[in-house]
């Protein structure tokens, strides 16, 4: 195997998981901004903002701002 399928593969699997963070960021707002708790809602929040964290994570410092739904 060439090492330009090395970093094809590479690249795959990063957008991968780019977009299974995104996904599950989006998806665990969705919940939390429609829980029917106020513990639900937080547990639904602090889990789409971990899963943001990471996506900045991944992305690396090119990104241009940081997203507004992260909580530290």
């Amino acid at each position: 195997m060439s090492r330009g399928w090395i970093g094809k593969d590479l690249a795959m699997a990063i957008q991968d998981e780019l977009t299974h963070h995104s996904q599950r960021a989006r998806r665990e707002l969705h919940l939390g901004l429609t829980a029917q708790s106020i513990p639900d809602a937080r547990a639904h929040l602090g889990l789409s903002s971990l899963h943001m964290k990471k996506v900045v994570e991944i992305e690396g410092p090119g990104r241009r701002s940081r997203p507004l739904c992260i909580v530290d």
